[in-house]
């Protein structure tokens, strides 16, 4: 379990400074667009396509990010009142679908989609669109990656005792 940390740690350390980077980039590429735009009467097409697409690729890393942090919108109504065995089911089905959605959606067909369109240029950009698109497998592994470690985490946690639903305290009272 120790190994798995490690890797998340640095996963989550290596999409968070991506995070940042694309934001300070969006930033600067907007900024120079409003200084364009109002101060010189121009318009710079290749700035305002350059901040949507790193718009998409932050959503995409971010949603990510907080899927691994486990801070993602979770309604736990039910989860509360749950036994730790019950519990640990519902935490293997859930990632166990997780599982099957990145590596079916975002991995294979985000792979599929990212192929196809390495033969299409973007028009202001004169990239591939392929490039692009690289984000959603790449998003994919991540999240596949964070749903593996969930499980182990939830398996772990149960054998040590430590599985207990959101609202709950150590005595495993409700708080």
């Amino acid at each position: 379990m120790q190994a798995l940390t490690s890797i998340k740690r640095v996963a989550d350390k290596v999409i968070e400074w991506l995070c940042i980077a694309i934001l300070a980039v969006m930033t600067i590429l907007v900024t120079y667009q409003v200084v364009t735009r109002y101060v010189f009467d121009e318009s710079s097409a290749i700035s305002e396509i350059l901040a949507q697409y790193l718009f998409v690729w932050m959503v995409m890393f971010g949603s990510a990010y907080v899927f691994g942090l486990k801070e993602h919108l979770d309604i736990t109504v039910l989860k509360d009142k749950m036994p730790p065995a019950l519990l640990l089911i519902v935490e293997i089905l859930t990632n166990v679908v997780l599982v099957a959605f990145s590596t079916g959606v975002l991995l294979y067909g985000g792979a599929l989609v990212t192929n196809q369109q390495m033969g299409t240029a973007d028009a202001a950009l004169q990239i591939p669109m392929g490039v692009i698109y690289c984000a959603i497998p790449v998003c994919g592994a991540f999240i596949l990656f964070y749903a593996i470690y969930n499980v182990c985490k939830a398996v772990y946690d149960y054998k040590n005792g430590l599985l207990r639903a959101a609202g709950t305290d150590d005595a495993g009272t409700t708080m």
